[in-house]
């Protein structure tokens, strides 16, 4: 796979009309290990004549290219460190190479595109290994992609159902594949892994899977998806989630009728971690813009066990007449994930179809129990999409319980 791919982009990269090109990974030992050295099969020691690992004078590493009269730049970007993206923020970038874009955060890939806008050839390569089958590097780009060669009965399946984009191309790739595996170390690595287990099923057979089983995937089909506008609810919550660690920040609004016959999530905007004020600002202009819509927001309802920044906002929301401030319902997550089932099997829970009630829906898409404990615990590892369902779920549950009694009392819609 690697030896391929690094292939394919050294060749377009010469071929190219642009300078700047660009090498993305999880971190620079990532980029080192799996595209530039790679065993001894990856960019450098390939086309070691033309490619030389450089320093800036200031700033990082990068790659040089010379081919003769050809002289190429490609930057090497730490997707996992939002502070390298400004590496290729304004740039001009042809040629992009992503590693496990499986891993990287959505809007890096989407700046990677908006960055080779200005090319009439622009050309991009992923790599990945397996990964849940409603991750968005599936259903946005790879689904739509004309396969190459052989790939297993799940994922030809799975891809037949989508229109086909011209220019993208899937090629599959297993452990036979690899040209440093011999049988017997292939035999070893098999070994590894229970067969029918996840990590069998993504590393083995490189198909795709889930470590746990997925909660909502039943219930999620494409009519949760409703185009709502701001005046259709009668009144609305907001749930907000501070991330931790490698998470995000979230902030949700969720609507409802007056009887609580429905309910849906009309945005979400979740941000990166930062500083106590910078947080309060991104919360506070979150909110001032919905209320400009002219909604009536009920309250905004923060996790229980920030009590002491709930203290502060509340003196801060009262003072700049913003909407109340509250600790959420103390729901068990269980409880939260049952209610939200008996909605969305109702027909009672939507989500919007704007950039933000997808990015809640993809949450949701993925979400899982925990390994062993399917139906008592959902998996959280930090990632971005719990703290999304954590502010969905504040704002959700200040009604839990007139939402559960029509629900019970009227059944389906």
């Amino acid at each position: 796979k690697t030896v391929t791919a690094v292939q394919a982009f050294f060749y377009r990269v010469i071929q190219s009309d642009g300078f700047l090109h660009l090498i993305a990974g999880r971190d620079f030992d990532t980029i080192k290990n799996n595209v530039l050295e790679a065993d001894g099969l990856g960019l450098i020691p390939q086309f070691s004549p033309y490619c030389k690992l450089e320093k800036e004078t200031i700033g990082g590493s990068f790659v040089r290219i010379k081919f003769g009269r050809i002289s190429k730049k490609i930057l090497l970007v730490n997707y996992s460190n939002i502070s390298q993206w400004k590496k290729i923020l304004g740039s001009s970038i042809e040629c992009v190479f992503i590693d496990e874009v499986n891993i990287a955060d959505k809007q890096f890939v989407d700046e990677c595109f908006a960055r080779q806008v200005s090319f009439d050839h622009p050309f991009t390569i992923f790599t990945l290994n397996g990964d849940v089958p409603s991750h968005w590097v599936y259903t946005d780009y790879i689904n739509s992609s004309t396969i190459i060669g052989k790939t297993p009965a799940s994922i030809f399946a799975d891809m037949q159902r989508t229109p086909k984009v011209k220019g993208r191309y899937y090629m599959h790739w297993t452990f036979e594949d690899n040209p440093v595996m011999t049988p017997e170390k292939i035999e070893r690595a098999k070994a590894l892994y229970p067969v029918g287990s996840y990590y069998y099923t993504i590393k083995v057979l490189g198909e795709r899977g889930a470590p746990g089983e997925l909660i909502f995937l039943d219930y999620l089909s494409d009519s949760v998806i409703k185009h709502y506008e701001y005046d259709y609810f009668d009144l609305y919550t907001v749930g907000v989630d501070i991330g931790a660690t490698r998470a995000k920040n979230s902030v949700s609004l969720i609507g409802f009728k007056r009887d609580f016959s429905e309910a849906a999530v009309v945005d979400c905007q979740p941000f990166d971690l930062c500083g106590y004020k910078e947080k309060t600002e991104r919360i506070k202009s979150i909110i001032r813009g919905w209320l400009a819509k002219g909604i009536y927001i009920e309250g905004v309802f923060i996790d229980s066990a920030e009590q002491n920044y709930i203290k502060d906002l509340q003196t801060t929301f009262k003072s700049e007449y913003l909407p109340s401030v509250a600790g959420s319902y103390k729901a068990t997550i269980k409880a939260r994930i049952d209610l939200l089932i008996i909605l969305l099997s109702l027909g009672r829970f939507h989500f919007n179809d704007n950039e933000g009630g997808k990015k809640a829906l993809q949450a949701y898409k993925i979400a899982k129990w925990t390994e062993g404990k399917k139906g008592e615990e959902r998996e959280d590892n930090n990632e971005p999409q719990n703290d999304i369902m954590d502010s969905v779920e504040y704002a959700v549950t200040r009604h839990m319980n007139a939402l559960l009694k029509v629900a019970t009392e009227r059944g389906k819609v």
